[in-house]
């Protein structure tokens, strides 16, 4: 899963990408250089460390996020123009956005208006759209002047797009339009889900009602970039004194797992318990490809325990005898927290 943190300048982008990663209060470099930073997340999992206590494997392996901030723009100029060039060549290939605005007074930009912010950036994101669309079309007017036809669907289906954008609405409002197969290489940016996040003052835990109807989370970036930095123990003190009952990189995954509708499925053994990203409802013998191409190739059967039942009887001996292990063919929809073993034969 790969996720973009956007926001204008002075939103506090690069202080939410430093909590979620975990890095110590990093800032953009000076001189107006762009730099894509990179975190990659292990994905908390109390099921994957309760699996690992009982197995005792050699490895253990989280499902993991990677999380991509453009630190640097600032720098250039708090230019929406600019920015949205940079995301342009950095930020097409992310599969959603996280788009940070700033909801605390600035020394420089004064009151904060989250609204305006939000409701400025997804122009800019369609009116990026918007200008490859139309380009596109002119390229296919051309061609068919030319006496070229188009093959496939693909220039009904710009015609589509243009519609929308043209009413103003993001191409995610049509989620059937944008995921075509014909509009697969577009990656357009107002068709990625998005995610809010509404950066607040320290004091400041509430989520402005204008936002209410948005996909939308509350966090303290400064605070909570100090309390990434923390001891368990001391983030846990921390987290008390300041009133927070979760910290933003659970609510971030957590949003993150939802806003692309994903979940896990857990492998145990000797040698590894480790979890697995795929999206919901995918057939068994496709999550096995997850694993490796050989099993999705010679797939024969999924040997499946969900975790809870596994949890409840102790250990998988106890399950089998529970009647709780189950063997599943190649379309079986996995569920969240499936632990499986795959048999196959290549």
């Amino acid at each position: 899963m790969k996720l973009g943190i956007v926001g204008l300048g002075r939103s506090g982008k690069t202080t939410v990408f430093n909590a979620l990663t975990r890095r110590a209060g990093e800032t953009a470099p000076p001189g107006g250089n762009v730099v894509p930073a990179l975190g990659v997340v292990p994905v908390p999992d109390p099921r994957v460390e309760w699996l690992s206590a009982l197995y005792k494997p050699k490895k253990t392996t989280h499902a993991q996020i990677t999380y991509m901030d453009l630190q640097g723009v600032s720098g250039i100029a708090d230019n929406k123009r600019d920015y949205m060039s940079l995301l342009l060549t950095h930020m097409r290939p992310m599969e959603a956005f996280l788009m940070v605005v700033r909801n605390f007074h600035d020394a420089v930009l004064g009151a904060p208006d989250p609204v305006g912010d939000l409701r400025d950036l997804e122009d800019e994101f369609l009116i990026a759209d918007l200008a490859t669309v139309e380009k596109r079309l002119e390229k296919l007017e051309a061609e068919l002047k030319r006496g070229k036809k188009p093959a496939g669907a693909e220039k009904e289906l710009l015609d589509e797009c243009l519609k929308v954008l043209n009413a103003e609405n993001q191409l995610r409002t049509r989620p059937e339009l944008a995921a075509a197969p014909e509009l697969r290489g577009y990656t357009f940016l107002s068709a990625k889900p998005l995610l809010v996040i509404v950066n607040n003052a320290d004091e400041d835990d509430s989520l402005p009602p204008a936002l209410e109807g948005e996909r939308a989370i509350v966090v303290r970036g400064k605070l909570e970039m100090e309390l990434a930095q923390l001891t368990e123990e001391e983030a846990a003190s921390f987290m008390q004194d300041f009133g927070i009952a979760e910290s933003a990189l659970d609510r971030a995954i957590r949003g993150s797992f939802a806003l692309l509708d994903r979940i896990s499925f857990l492998t145990v053994g000797e040698d590894e318990v480790k979890a697995w990203t795929i999206p919901r409802d995918t057939p068994a013998m496709e999550a096995a490809g997850a694993i490796h191409s050989d099993i999705q190739r010679g797939f024969i059967r999924a040997e499946v325990v969900a975790f809870d039942d596994l949890s409840k009887a102790g250990d998988y001996a106890a399950a089998r005898k529970l009647g709780a292990v189950r063997l599943e063919g190649k379309t079986y929809p996995v569920k969240d927290g499936d632990v499986i073993n795959f048999r196959f034969n290549v």
